[in-house]
């Protein structure tokens, strides 16, 4: 079922926890420090030596300067210190990396619409920034993002912290990215509230990450024309567009019991028809880790520890993998698939209604080798290879 395919290109070295290719899995969570205040790497200080740095804390000037490092050939643009307002988006051209201060560089929304930062093209790289949006509660008008990109490749994020939002990240229309090393919080919009969004084809690499009270850390989907359910009676996808993948790796993930219903932290839409990988994370005091509606792929080498919740009209889940609908409405050909559970550790259950997997309607599932006996659906077929992402290199995206 798996298949190593160098999907990220560019710079791809790091390292694959496949059990089949003899290679030991390291503890569940971060493999090395997260957030913005991590040091820059000998290589990294070298990198953005010749840089532009921003004189004004405006999103004007941060444009200005990344239009004039693009004309003069410098990959850089650094961020000082300082606390920035944008008013607007910038748009960020391809090949540079917009370098801060650690979270002494931070950078807010004026408003509830404002989105901070657009991806014009490939190779982006956003490191050592503090972005926040409007609202770090559960408002319901707070339309801020963070980062988005349509159709980029070799996107980076990482050493960053990212709060406030209603998408903190968002990945769309085919785009390829990678986000590391970051922490991802308090992301709790209303009905929204993602720290990572992926949808309509769009590969992602998440690793190394910390997540905590937000509505979804990572939800994904696949390329839906929204206005079908008004012809045809149900979501259809969108035709010629690949299917979503994305891979959660070696991230630790705390509660989310600020937000309203305490969902899962990790999920996958009725409509993400593609695949995932779910691997090396640790999960603790939560209601609910992992959130599957639709796809294929592994769910492996996770560590689920001290569940707990604050509300009490939902049991406590580590993984649950049922078909549904989107909004009471079907979703074409929407069902959980091919998926492998194994070798997740389950402890410190103080709570004695915790369940480990809630396995609802879903074909072909097995748990530690063993298939699910009431998911066995022989006719589907073979399932297709799961790719597998290489990390991008510190130098960030594409040379």
């Amino acid at each position: 079922m798996i298949e190593t395919v160098l999907v990220l290109g560019a710079i791809l070295t790091g390292t694959d926890l496949r059990a089949e290719e003899g290679i030991s899995a390291p503890a569940a969570g971060p493999r090395g420090p997260v957030g913005p205040d991590v040091p820059l790497s000998e290589a990294e200080n070298k990198q953005s030596a010749k840089c532009i740095r921003i004189a004004e804390r405006t999103a004007a000037a941060v444009q200005a300067a990344c239009e004039r490092a693009v004309k003069e050939g410098l990959p850089v643009v650094f961020l000082p210190a300082g606390d920035y307002v944008f008013e607007s988006t910038v748009s960020v051209q391809a090949g540079l990396t917009l370098l801060g201060d650690g979270s002494k560089t931070l950078i807010r929304t004026k408003t509830k619409e404002t989105r901070l930062f657009r991806v014009e093209g490939d190779g982006v790289r956003f490191t050592r920034l503090k972005l926040q949006g409007s609202d770090i509660t559960l408002s319901e008008d707070n339309n801020t993002y963070g980062i988005f990109a349509n159709g980029k490749k070799n996107i980076r994020i990482d050493h960053c912290e990212l709060l406030g939002f209603s998408h903190a990240t968002d990945f769309s229309n085919e785009a390829t990215a990678q986000i590391d090393h970051c922490f991802i919080h308090h992301n709790l919009r209303e009905g929204l509230g993602y720290g990572v969004a992926i949808y309509s084809g769009a590969h992602v690499l998440v690793t190394d990450n910390e997540f905590s009270q937000n509505r979804h850390s990572l939800a994904s989907n696949g390329a839906l024309d929204w206005s079908s359910p008004q012809r045809v009676g149900k979501y259809v996808h969108k035709p010629g567009v690949r299917k979503t993948h994305w891979e959660f790796i070696h991230n630790r993930v705390g509660s989310n019991d600020k937000s309203r219903y305490e969902l899962c932290a990790v999920d996958t839409h009725p409509g993400m028809d593609g695949t995932f990988v779910v691997e090396g994370n640790l999960f603790e005091n939560l209601r609910h880790g992992i959130g599957i509606r639709d796809g294929s792929g592994l769910i492996r080498a996770n560590h689920f520890r001290s569940p707990r919740t604050s509300t009490t009209f939902r049991p406590m889940v580590g993984i649950s993998i049922s078909y549904g609908t989107h909004n009471n409405i079907p979703v074409e050909n929407a069902m959980p698939h091919d998926i492998q559970i194994e070798k997740n550790i389950f402890s410190d259950l103080e709570e004695k209604k915790y369940g480990h997997y809630e396995i609802g309607k879903a074909e072909n599932i097995t748990i530690d080798g063993k298939q699910v006996p009431a998911t066995r659906a022989e006719g589907r077929g073979a399932p297709a290879p799961l790719p597998r992402l290489r990390e991008l290199g510190e130098e960030g995206g594409s040379k």
